[in-house]
């Protein structure tokens, strides 16, 4: 029975007439024809519906008469129509065609459109869509695969950043603010140039924490998400109470269009100083379960060379990316820069907090690409779509065990409970870009066994930087040619 009922629908959905013609960069205008018997048998649904729910005095439930109900019903019966027939036609009309929709449709004189009393309805409705990508051969791609070793001084500067962040904060409450001291804020992000109180508010956190850099980091710094300029130099010597008005340029590749490319000027007020003393060595091998300093370095220095591993994986993808998107020539839509630049922002992020980036440094990061212009926002969208191809041509998935597994391995990094992080990740919707992130990662690994690499000294990868030693080379490049024959 239900089978007939399916059916009866689809053959209903057949009658639509759909003709598609571009509209621009992965853009298609769809016209569609609505049929009158369609729209007849769509009225008479909704008043039978109607009909059967309503109770009006001096009626019983589903005895009040047609013609009363469509002389108080007609006009929201007939709109309430429209919108249906309108995301039916549309719902059928990208279904018959395939096309991978990117973001909202847009139709055509909406706010004008109205159901005929006689007769067909017509409308346009312009989408944008994933765009047509043609890959080059993947054994085209010259790869180097960067090989580091991890020294001691590597290792004792992340046993004092483990200290760190294992020491307890100390709250300043007469001092001034120093380098590497954290200083929560209440920031205000308004509109316009040296803007005042009565300025438009854009957005508003009460309880910002800003680490302040010094001069090895240039002073930079990141507030709310923003990348500032000598913020380090702008909060040095602050107390609490202290305001700082700074004015700027937003980023131009923020997601906010009030902030994107903008004139904004946002307002600190410090609330509290922190200033972090190291936790003892003792304290920190002994939480680690460990016996003595040396089992710390140890451990310390097996979770570098794993973490080099990984960064030596991402700076090959890098690689084989920037040169699939100097091959293919694509055309993005024109208004897919905005939507997308959230997105791509947060497969960042999550790539950085899988390879163990501190939770500051992944902050301090996506402040800066931010800032990027958006040449460099598209060449990331051109990136997404290239890989979302060659992901389909190589027939790459992810299961629900590989989510979870990147999800454990993203809480041993920042010290959480999966679980935790799982569910923070669920309600902020970042499930789905991690699947991406996977999923692109796969992708990549199946690219480079085809690419051409060839390994080299940590030295040989950069040759524009000069090398201290003098000693001759002794490290041999090694060439290893991989073909889609030899993956096979």
């Amino acid at each position: 029975m239900a089978d007939d009922t399916n059916t009866a629908v689809e053959d209903k959905t057949q009658e639509y007439d759909v003709q598609i013609a571009d509209a621009g960069p992965a853009c298609k205008a769809m016209t569609i024809v609505v049929p009158a018997d369609r729209i007849k048998d769509k009225i008479e649904e909704g008043y039978g519906t109607l009909q059967s729910d309503a109770v009006l005095p001096g009626f019983r439930r589903g005895r009040a008469p047609r013609r009363l109900l469509e002389k108080r019903f007609a006009s929201s019966i007939r709109d309430d129509v429209k919108n249906q027939l309108i995301s039916e036609s549309y719902s059928y009309a990208i279904e018959k065609n395939g096309l991978d929709v990117l973001g909202d449709p847009e139709v055509d004189g909406i706010e004008d459109l109205a159901l005929p009393d006689d007769g067909d309805m017509t409308f346009t409705v312009k989408v944008e869509v994933t765009p047509d990508v043609e890959l080059p051969a993947f054994d085209t791609l010259e790869i180097n695969k960067t090989v580091t070793e991890v020294t001691d001084e590597q290792v004792a500067d992340e046993v004092r950043r483990a200290r760190e962040q294992a020491g307890k904060p100390e709250v300043i409450t007469e001092g001034q603010i120093e380098e590497d001291d954290y200083a929560m804020v209440d920031v205000m992000i308004l509109e316009g140039k040296d803007a005042g109180e009565d300025a438009e508010t854009i957005a508003h956190f009460p309880a910002a924490h800003v680490l302040v850099h010094g001069k090895d980091k240039d002073y930079k710094g990141h507030v709310a998400g923003i990348l500032v300029e000598n913020l380090g130099k702008e909060l040095a010597g602050k107390k609490v109470g202290d305001k700082v008005s700074i004015s700027m340029i937003g980023p131009a590749s923020h997601e906010n269009e009030k902030i994107k490319d903008q004139p904004i000027t946002i307002k600190l007020e410090v609330t509290t100083i922190h200033r972090i003393e190291p936790a003892p060595l003792e304290d920190l091998i002994e939480r680690m379960g460990l016996g003595s300093e040396d089992e710390l370095q140890e451990r310390v220095k097996a979770m570098l060379e794993q973490r080099a591993e990984q960064n030596q994986k991402a700076d090959m993808y890098q690689q084989a990316c920037d040169q699939l998107v100097e091959k293919v020539a694509l055309d993005l839509p024109a208004g897919i820069s905005s939507r997308q630049t959230e997105r791509v922002l947060q497969r960042q992020m999550m790539d950085m907090m899988y390879r163990g980036t501190p939770e500051d440094e992944v902050q301090q990061k996506l402040a800066e690409l931010r800032t990027e212009s958006e040449e460099a926002a598209q060449r990331q969208l051109k990136q997404f779509f290239i890989l979302d191809k060659a992901s389909k041509d190589l027939e790459v998935d992810v299961d629900e065990q590989e989510l979870n597994g990147r999800i454990a391995m993203m809480a041993i990094q920042s010290g959480r409970r999966p679980e935790k992080v799982r569910q923070e990740m669920m309600q902020q919707g970042q499930i789905e870009q991690l699947y991406l992130q996977i999923r692109e990662q796969k992708t990549l690994d199946k690219i480079l066994e085809q690419a051409k690499v060839t390994e080299v000294a940590g030295d040989d990868a950069k040759p524009a930087a000069k090398k201290k030693s003098t000693k001759k080379k002794t490290s041999k490049k090694k060439t290893t040619a991989k073909k889609a024959d030899d993956a096979e």
